[in-house]
C-alpha cells in the first residue's frame, strides 16, 4: 500500500513528502494559496487529511480507516480515490484541493 500512496502524493502534486517505515506524510499546495497535509498510517490503513484555504482556515478535516483500495481516477487529472467500506473519498488538486465523499453504487 505504501507504493500505492507515493503514487497518490505524487498524483496530487505533493510539495513536501516524509516516508517513516510504513507511515507517509504529505502536503499539497494549491494555486491559490490553499493546501492539503495529509498522512497515511500503514499498519491501520489509516488517512488523515486537513485542508487549508489561503486565508489560513480550516476547511475540511477527514479521518477514515481501513483504506482498501486506492485508485487514479483518469476521467479527472489530479483526483485520486480511497475505498473505504461503502464510501468512496475523491481527492482532486486540480482546478483547485477539494475533498468530496459518496456512496459506491450499488452498495
Amino acid at each position: 500500500m505504501e507504493a500505492a500512496v507515493s503514487r497518490f502524493a505524487k498524483i496530487l502534486g505533493a510539495s513536501e513528502t516524509e516516508v517513516s517505515g510504513h507511515d507517509i506524510r504529505f502536503s499539497v499546495d494549491g494555486a491559490k494559496g490553499d493546501r492539503l497535509r495529509a498522512s497515511f498510517e500503514g499498519d491501520p490503513q489509516r488517512f488523515m487529511a486537513v485542508l487549508i484555504d489561503a486565508a489560513g482556515v480550516t476547511r475540511a478535516t477527514l479521518d477514515v480507516a481501513p483504506v482498501s483500495h486506492i485508485e487514479e481516477d483518469t476521467t479527472a487529472p489530479g483526483r485520486v480515490v480511497l475505498h473505504v467500506g461503502r464510501t468512496l473519498v475523491r481527492i482532486d488538486s486540480q482546478p483547485t484541493l477539494a475533498i468530496e465523499m459518496a456512496s459506491k453504487e450499488g452498495s
